[in-house]
Parts: structure tokens; C-alpha cells; sequence
């Protein structure tokens, strides 16, 4: 009777002391305001009501091992203390080793601490950017394999629309929901932003924001594998898995402090889908049969691990021999928009500027920011292979750093050109720890007169065959070259990205201002300037040389090119003259004065004190004065509006009216002289003037919008009550009086009321 009591009472014990004890040491713990701790506690006392359920098949079990033992009370007593031990061993304090370990949060830490930073691979290595400050993240796009561009630069149009472009938040948010997205294989060409969208996705688990990446991301681990760091342990082992491979990762991450892993910890994240896996730069595994063999792996742990989310990302012609077998959603990250390269550029300077002057940012500081970045866009906008280079991260990473190193983009294209190639060639690969037996200068060496052989073909494109001779003779002259020239080719196309295939076997340079620079710098190198000399005299070949000479102009001495312009000086050949005085090139003094002269000609007529001024300024106005002295109207009005800017130093949609209002009284009259000169008199802002003041317009009053609209109709800038488009004008001495100039940047006209009505009081008060 006693020892069924006995049993009784332990049974009660047994079954209430967890959840009691844990109840106290919970109630304690809050008394002592250890608030974390308490927390934790109360989820175990929670958890240990569930024992009480339980408790009474484990007596059960506990009996009968008694039985077997001998059936004694102390047997019993023995075997249910056996148990106990045992299961508390392998459940409960295992499950709380895993409540109260810190493993995750350093984990998290240490992820961030790795994806923190901006990277700019070979750059700008003296200054830390924030990737979170600095980022915008690329689009991404559905498109077959065979649609994906592996080109640097889009140079022959865009391949056929994809369904829709998004952001990588979509795709995050559609993997909680659709399993068919949880595989994805983010393919893009060269330096279009693949590994710093992995760190971004990355940082912002790390930091516990993934709702910036979308609103409904799931909750997912992140690991950030770099392919090109791992990809020896797999080869050594085939059998190795995920799991394995991640604890051994995680190991390394941080050798001064080691991360200690809860046992089978990712094992168990893997198998309940909550891990992301980041795998970066399968195209970066150089030898074809082991890129090979690692894609077999990943598909092999695809397999595996069907309920984990996986994103790998490779250059399309890395990806191509070695593609993934199981199903995953292949997109193309997309190029920069307009919008993208704007706020990127807002960005680098915004968080350049901050650091550097190493204070809070304050009204001032963030107006001299945003007139930098707006100084960088527009000379961005004003030359069309520097719009198309600025669609590439790299790239306009590129054009950032060096513009922020000079202040100034067009007189410099020869550095910002020397920055790509070492770049492109040679610091990049140095940066990613990509092996490589040629340096960036022996490359050049072999590119440079390529480069001026297609020049002087008027080609940019070239096969294999073309090149070999010229290839082999400069390999073999590289002391311990292993490099055939058909591995030499397809090392530049395929990890330098300065060559693009376009055809099968016709190659090009990325981009044909490359091909320029190389030209220019190899004419330079071994003073072959009389090239050049003799297509001044080609007319119809100067076009296609123009920019190698501004880049020879610029780095060596434009004094003999302008010589030869000088002596027989066209339209054409004045302007390009023009180029290379505004990209401030060398030039003899005497070469200097003839220029000038040459260039104040068309001036001639202008007032003794404008006339002046204008010299001063030149060659500001020699282009309008051609224009208007050789009936180019539409041209002549157009480039009125481009002066304007220049003086303004805005684009015209940045104009505000204070710029208009503040407008310098020498620039204003040169332009009313040059246009009511060679209209006589029927056009020109002072016949625009006074015709507005006949209609009824105050000079004192900028806002009169009937005035605006009778002067409209009367100079015809309005037909049957609309105003017209711009390109509706007429462009000849037909037009209404006061028809011309209609400056306002192919808008509407109805649109310039602001501008024009901002300038009336400017012409009265420069007494025009």
C-alpha cells in the first residue's frame, strides 16, 4: 500500500516539477529585471505544460523496463531516474542550448560586417561607401538563354521585350507562395551588378530588414556563398553536402572570434525551407569541365533540399556550357534606367560628400551635392557613348569615381578611358582573385594597334583569323605566355568584357569609343600622328576619326591638327578645332591666336563692346553665328537654346525663372544682335519684346498669361486657338515677325510661357 503511495507521489512529481520549476526560475528571473531571460524561460514553462500531458505514457514505459530490471520499487526508481537523465540529455537541454545560444546573432553580425561595404572592385580603395547609401537596386527580367546579352554594353539594340521587368523583392515575395520561384538563375552581362544584389539581399536579412526588399519577403536565413572561394572543396569532394559545406563556411567566416554552430544547425534550416542560398559567380570558375562538375553539385543539392530557396548568378556565356539541370526561372538583370542612373549618381554623392567633410549633412552641404550630381549628369547626357557606358553599375561607378577625382568629365575622357581598361583588364580580376598571366599594359599592347588597324579599315568588326597574326607576333614576345591567341580572345570576351561577339565568330571592341581611345593612345605611342593629318583631309572621313582625334588632342598636342585645319578650315573641321580647346588640349600660342581670329570672323558685325566680350568667350557663339549666317534656322534656334544653357550652366528642364530673371546682359544681347542681324530685323528677343508690349504685356508684370497668349497668336506660335509643338515652327524667313527664337527644348510652346515671360523684364533691364 505504501509503495503504490510512493509511486504515486513521484508520479505527481514527476509530471508537475518541470513545469514548476521553470515557472519560478521564470518569476525570479522578471523580479530581477532580466527581462531577455525571463522571455525565454516563459516559452520554456510553456513548453513543459506539454510534459504534463505526456508524463503519464512515460511512467508507463517507465514500469515496464522496471519489470524487466527485477520489478522492484528501487529498480523502478532507478530506471524512471535513467530516463529522465537521458531524454533530458537529448531533448530538453539540447532544445535549450538552442533557446539561449547567441549563435544566430553573431551569424547575423558577421554577415554584416561582409556586405556592409560598397564594393568597387579595383577603384576607389581609399574611401568606404555604405552599400546601403549608395545602392540602387537592379531590375530583373524573364528572358530565355538564348535572348540574354553577354556584351558589356547593348550596342546593336535590345532584344526582344521581356514580359515585365522587377525588383528582386518580387521575386522573394513570390517564393513564400509558389515554389516554382524558389530556384532562380540570375544571368547579366559584366559589371552589370549580380554580386552587389546578392550582398544587398544578404545585408538586409543580416540587418533584419528584409521588408525593404519587399513587403511581404519571407523570413529566410541568408548564405552568401562566392563560388570562386568554394568551388575547390566540391571538386574535392562531389559528395560533400550543402549542409556540410555551409557549417564549414560559417567556421571560417570569422577566424579572430569563431562562430560555434549548434549541431546539424543548418541541416535542420535547410530541411524546413528556411534558408536563402546566395550562390555568386558560377562564370568565375575559369576551367569549363570544373564549372561543369560544380553546377552538377548545385543541381545535386537542388535535389536534395527541395524546400530551401536558391538564387545563383553567372555571366550568360559562363552559364551556357554549364547550365542547371533542374528547373529554375533564368531572368537578365536589365540595364540602368535614366531614372536609376540619377538617383545612383545623388547617392555616390551624398555619401562621398558626407564622409569626407566628416559631419552631419546639413541644407548647405546637400545643395552643393545636389549641384555636383546634376553637373555629372549633364555632361552624362551631353555625350552619347558616356549615356550608354552609364547603363552599366561598373561602369558609371567608373565614371563617378574619376569624375569626382577631376571635377570634370569631357576634358578628362582620357583618364575616365584609361580607368576602364585597367579596370576592365586587370584590377577587377586582381580585386575577385581571378588568376591571370597577362597584366593590364601587355594587354593594352596587343589591343592598342588592333585598334588602329580597324580604325583605319573603318570597321569595328574583326574574326579570329584577322587577328591571329598580330596576336601571336605580340604573345610571343610576352616572356612565359601560355596564352594562344584563340585563348587570348576568348579570355577578353569572356572575364575582361572588352570585346563582344555579336556574330558568330565577328568580334568587336564593347564598345566603339574603346576602340577610339586604343587607337588614339597607340597613334600617340609610336607617333603616328600623320594618320590623323591625312583624314583631315578626307572630308567625308572625318566623322568616323573625329573622336580619336579629341582623344589624341587631349592626351598628347592638338598644335599639328589644328595647323592643317587652319590652312584649309571648314565648318566641320572649326568645330572639332572647338572640341579640342574646350577640352583644354595643348596649342602653341601663335596656333592659338589664328584659331581665335579664325573662329571671330562670323562676329564681325556685332557692337564693339559685345563684340568684345563675345571674344572673350569664344568659342561660345562661332557655331550660332554659322548658323544663322548659312539660313540653318531650325539649327541656329536650336543652338540659341544650348548657349543659353551654357551660360545658365543648367539644362533647360533645370532651368528655374531666377536663372531666367539673373540671365548676364552681355550673353543676352550677343544673341538679340546675331538674330535681329541676320534676319533683318523680323526675328530676335528685342522684336519679340516689343511686340509683346503691342499687344498689351507690362515688362514690370512676368505673368501676364492673356498678354502671353494674344502674342502667341499674333507671332503664330498658336494656330486655331492650341499652341503648336515645337517642330510645328517654321523655320525660315516666312515665319511671322517675332517668330524666332522659340528656345524652349522641344517642348510645347505653350509650356516657354514661364521662360519667356521671365525674360521680357530681363530684355527691358539689359536696356535691349
Amino acid at each position: 500500500m505504501v509503495q503504490k503511495f510512493v509511486q504515486s507521489l513521484v508520479k505527481e512529481i514527476v509530471k508537475w516539477t518541470p513545469s514548476a520549476a521553470s515557472a519560478g526560475i521564470t518569476i525570479h528571473a522578471f523580479l530581477q529585471h532580466e527581462r531577455m531571460q525571463a522571455i525565454l524561460l516563459s516559452f520554456v514553462t510553456a513548453c513543459t505544460t506539454v510534459w504534463i500531458k505526456f508524463s503519464s505514457g512515460f511512467m508507463e514505459e517507465a514500469e515496464k523496463e522496471a519489470e524487466k530490471r527485477g520489478g522492484t520499487f528501487a529498480q523502478w526508481i532507478f530506471t524512471l531516474l535513467d530516463k529522465l537523465v537521458n531524454q533530458s540529455r537529448e531533448g530538453l537541454v539540447q532544445r535549450w542550448q538552442h533557446l539561449t545560444s547567441n549563435f544566430e546573432v553573431k551569424y547575423y553580425q558577421r554577415l554584416n560586417y561582409l556586405c556592409r561595404n560598397f564594393e568597387t572592385h579595383g577603384l576607389d580603395k581609399e574611401r568606404i561607401r555604405k552599400l546601403q547609401q549608395i545602392i540602387v537596386p537592379v531590375n530583373v527580367a524573364y528572358r530565355s538563354l538564348a535572348q540574354i546579352s553577354p556584351n558589356l554594353l547593348r550596342t546593336s539594340g535590345k532584344p526582344e521585350a521581356p514580359v515585365r521587368q522587377n525588383r528582386i523583392g518580387d521575386f522573394l515575395a513570390l517564393m513564400h507562395r509558389h515554389p516554382d520561384y524558389r530556384r532562380l538563375a540570375i544571368l547579366g552581362a559584366p559589371g552589370s551588378g549580380k554580386t552587389t544584389l546578392l550582398r544587398y539581399i544578404t545585408l538586409m536579412y543580416a540587418i533584419r530588414k528584409p521588408r525593404k526588399l519587399h513587403p511581404s519577403a519571407p523570413k529566410f536565413i541568408p548564405a552568401l556563398l562566392y563560388l570562386r572561394e568554394i568551388y575547390r572543396d566540391i571538386l574535392n569532394d562531389p559528395d560533400l553536402s550543402l549542409a556540410t559545406l555551409l557549417t564549414q563556411w560559417v567556421q571560417r567566416l570569422q577566424k579572430s572570434d569563431p562562430i560555434q554552430l549548434p549541431k546539424d544547425w543548418f541541416a535542420k534550416k535547410l530541411k524546413h525551407g528556411r534558408c536563402l542560398i546566395l550562390l555568386d559567380g558560377l562564370d568565375e570558375i575559369a576551367d569549363e569541365s570544373e564549372r561543369q562538375k560544380v553546377s552538377q553539385w548545385v543541381d545535386r543539392q537542388l535535389y536534395e533540399y527541395k524546400e530551401a530557396a536558391f538564387i545563383l548568378t553567372s555571366r550568360p556565356l559562363g552559364y551556357e556550357h554549364a547550365k542547371l539541370q533542374e528547373d529554375v526561372q533564368v531572368l537578365e538583370v536589365e540595364p540602368l534606367t535614366d531614372k536609376q542612373i540619377e538617383q545612383f549618381v545623388h547617392n555616390w554623392y551624398l555619401d562621398t560628400e558626407a564622409k569626407s567633410q566628416q559631419r552631419t549633412v546639413d541644407p548647405g552641404i546637400r545643395e552643393d551635392i545636389y549641384r555636383q550630381a546634376d553637373r555629372l549628369l549633364a555632361e552624362i547626357r551631353d555625350h552619347n557613348a558616356l549615356q550608354e557606358m552609364a547603363t552599366n553599375p561598373l561602369l558609371l561607378t567608373m565614371i563617378a569615381t574619376v569624375h569626382r577625382r577631376f571635377e570634370h568629365l569631357p576634358s578628362k575622357r582620357v583618364d575616365l578611358y584609361d580607368e576602364i581598361c585597367q579596370v576592365l583588364l586587370e584590377k577587377r580580376q586582381r580585386a575577385k582573385g581571378i588568376p591571370d598571366t597577362l597584366t593590364a599594359r601587355q594587354k593594352r599592347k596587343i589591343l592598342q594597334p588592333l585598334a588602329l588597324a580597324l580604325m583605319c579599315r573603318k570597321t569595328r568588326q574583326f574574326t579570329l583569323e584577322d587577328a591571329q597574326p598580330l596576336f601571336q607576333a605580340k604573345l610571343a614576345n610576352i616572356p612565359g605566355n601560355e596564352l594562344t591567341p584563340a585563348q587570348f580572345l576568348n579570355r577578353l570576351r569572356e572575364i575582361d568584357a572588352l570585346l563582344a561577339k555579336e556574330q558568330e565568330e565577328v568580334y568587336e571592341f564593347a564598345h566603339l569609343s574603346f576602340q577610339e581611345y586604343l587607337a588614339a593612345v597607340e597613334i600617340k605611342e609610336t607617333n603616328q600622328e600623320q594618320i590623323l593629318v591625312e583624314r583631315l583631309w578626307q572630308p567625308n572621313g572625318l566623322s568616323w576619326w573625329a573622336e580619336t582625334m579629341r582623344l589624341y588632342a587631349a592626351s598628347a598636342s592638338a598644335t599639328p591638327l589644328v595647323k592643317v585645319i587652319l590652312e584649309q578650315p571648314t565648318f566641320e573641321s572649326l568645330v572639332l578645332a572647338c572640341d579640342f580647346w574646350r577640352d583644354q588640349s595643348t596649342m602653341a600660342p601663335a596656333v592659338q591666336k589664328g584659331f581665335l581670329q579664325k573662329l571671330n570672323e562670323p562676329l564681325a558685325s556685332l557692337e564693339p563692346t559685345s563684340f568684345e566680350f563675345a571674344a572673350r568667350v569664344q568659342p561660345r557663339y562661332f557655331k550660332l553665328a554659322h548658323y544663322l549666317q548659312t539660313a540653318q534656322w531650325k539649327e541656329a534656334d536650336y543652338e540659341t537654346y544650348v548657349v543659353m544653357c551654357q551660360v545658365i550652366g543648367k539644362q533647360g528642364y533645370e532651368w528655374e525663372v531666377k536663372d531666367i530673371q539673373n540671365f548676364r546682359c552681355e550673353d543676352l544681347c550677343i544673341l538679340d544682335q546675331l538674330w535681329v542681324q541676320v534676319s533683318g530685323g523680323r526675328f530676335g528677343f528685342s522684336v519679340q519684346r516689343d511686340i509683346y508690349v503691342d499687344v498689351g504685356g507690362k515688362l514690370n508684370d512676368p505673368y501676364n498669361w492673356e498678354s502671353y497668349v494674344k502674342f502667341s497668336d499674333r507671332i503664330k506660335w498658336r494656330e486655331e486657338g492650341e499652341f503648336l509643338d515645337y517642330d510645328q515652327l517654321t523655320f525660315d524667313l516666312t515665319g511671322a515677325i517675332g517668330h524666332l527664337p522659340g528656345f524652349f527644348g522641344g517642348r510645347g510652346l505653350g509650356a516657354g510661357f514661364g521662360g519667356f515671360s521671365s525674360l521680357v523684364p530681363r530684355l527691358a533691364n539689359c536696356n535691349i
